[in-house]
This record gives C-alpha cells, structure tokens and sequence, in this order.
C-alpha cells in the first residue's frame, strides 16, 4: 500500500468532476526544503507561499488549508482556519511543523491545498484550536459497493467541549434520515468506484462526508481503508481498532482539558523566543 493514496493532491484530480458536492480546490505543489529557517531567505519557499496567498485571494476569507495527507485540525485556529492574510505563512509554519512531528510514519509534506470554507452545521467546539464539530460521517466502501459508516466524532475523541451539554448535543448530530443515508450511499459508491480506476486504487476505501448549513452533504476527505479509523464496536474495524475504547465510554468522555501537549510545548518556545 503506497501511502500517496491518501494525499489530496493524489485523489482530487480523480474525484472532482463527479456529480456530487465538494469545496472548490486548488492544489499548490510543494518539493523543496521544509526544515526552513524564517530568518534565512529562502527564495523557492517565499515564491511557493505567494501562489498559495493567491489562490487563498482567490476564493476570499476565511479559507481552509491542508496539506497532502493532514490539516492539523485539532489547532483549528493556528492551521487550516485562515481568516487574516497576514497570517498566512505563520498556518503554512504550523502544518508543517505538524508534518515533522508524525515523520515517524513518513508522511511527506507535498504542498498545500487550498479550499473553499464550508460553513458547515454545528453545535460547538472543542480542542485546542477551537474547532467546530459539526454532522461528519465517515463511510467505507470496498470494491466500489458501501460496507458500513460511522459518525466522524467518537464521543471519547471530545475534549475541551466548549458547552457543557455538548454530549447531548453530539448525539443529536450523529443521526440520518433514511433519506440521507441512501443519498451519502450512493455518493460513496460513485467515489469508490472512481479511486478503484486510478493507478495505486486499492479497493478498500474511507470517505467523509459533512453536512453544511445550506443543507447539503459534501465530500471533503478520504483515505484507504487499510489505515482509516472504524469504531472498535463495528464488525469491520481491524483487530487492532477492536481495543480501542468503547465511543461512550463514560469514563473517558471530555478527560483532556485545554491544549493538546505539544501544543502548550510549542506555546511555551513561542513565549521562551518571542516566536509568533
């Protein structure tokens, strides 16, 4: 399994001409050096951040940005959400910065890509970077035929809930009409059968789907299904997704308060180096 199937940058050119909802996209290519000291001039990278600031120009503000395989979403505000333009280059820093930390799973920075920001139906917030949890499902399809789906947010994934009655709240979200439900199948099958005809398809796919305030459910990630998370209750989660927690265990339920450790780490260098 390569895993430059599960970059954007691989599987958008495949899926974006569907007939199905998805945030407008422009992929900005990425190849040189990311161990970049910002005092330093770097000619390629500065060239490399004014055509992301233009395609972020482009599809106005606030934008969500992402790299190929992540978007640092749990920083939601340091990140993927840009709502300033001068901020722009400090988000890039910070994706990158996450693309170093999970070097371990060699998951390579290969430039970023820049979305139009959905406005998606929420009922709060949570994390470190407040970021809005909204009505996201993750579907698996295998060989181009829906296997089963998931709500996106365990309740045991919640910390930092910005409302105390949050559990309720997540609940509610977390169902779909008959109707909705025979509609995202059906999407999940178009894409599926899509990513099965490209060049490193391997038939076992994940695929999230958000509703957005205007009522519409629209595509905005994927991944193989060798690696994607399924709750350990389903009957198709890995061996090793099985000792996962229980989603409501109710001991585990909003544990973690306040940001995540590497974030308070890097908050302390920032204060330590007048960094930010």
């Amino acid at each position: 399994m390569d895993r430059d199937v599960n970059s954007i940058f691989y599987w958008w050119p495949i899926v974006k001409d569907l007939n199905i909802p998805m945030p407008e996209t422009t992929l900005i290519p990425y190849s040189g050096d990311i161990f970049i000291n910002p005092d330093e001039p770097n000619e390629q990278f500065d060239k490399f951040v004014a055509r992301v600031r233009k395609a972020c120009d482009k599809y106005g503000y606030p934008v969500f940005i992402r790299c190929g395989g992540l978007s640092g979403k749990h920083e939601w505000k340091e990140t993927c959400y840009v709502d300033d333009p001068e901020t722009l280059d400090v988000h890039i820093f910070r994706i990158i910065e996450q693309v170093l930390m999970v070097m371990g799973v060699r998951l390579d920075f290969d430039g970023i890509a820049v979305r139009e920001f959905l406005h998606i139906e929420n009922r709060f917030t949570a994390f470190g970077g407040d970021m809005p949890i909204g009505k996201e499902f993750r579907f698996f399809a295998r060989d181009g035929e829906y296997e089963c789906h998931h709500p996106y947010w365990p309740p045991t994934a919640i910390w930092n809930p910005s409302v105390d009655d949050w559990y309720e709240q997540l609940k509610e979200m977390q169902t779909l009409t008959e109707d909705e439900l025979t509609l995202l199948k059906r999407y999940t099958r178009l894409i599926a059968q899509a990513l099965d005809k490209g060049p490193l398809g391997t038939g076992w796919w994940s695929i999230d789907f958000c509703k957005t305030v205007d009522g519409l459910w629209y595509l905005t990630d994927l991944g193989v299904g060798e690696v994607s998370f399924h709750w350990n209750v389903c009957p198709n989660a890995a061996e090793d997704m099985k000792h996962y927690p229980s989603p409501d265990d109710p001991e585990k339920l909003a544990k973690i308060r306040g940001p995540t450790q590497r974030m308070e780490w890097r908050k302390k260098l920032d204060e330590k180096y007048g960094v930010g």
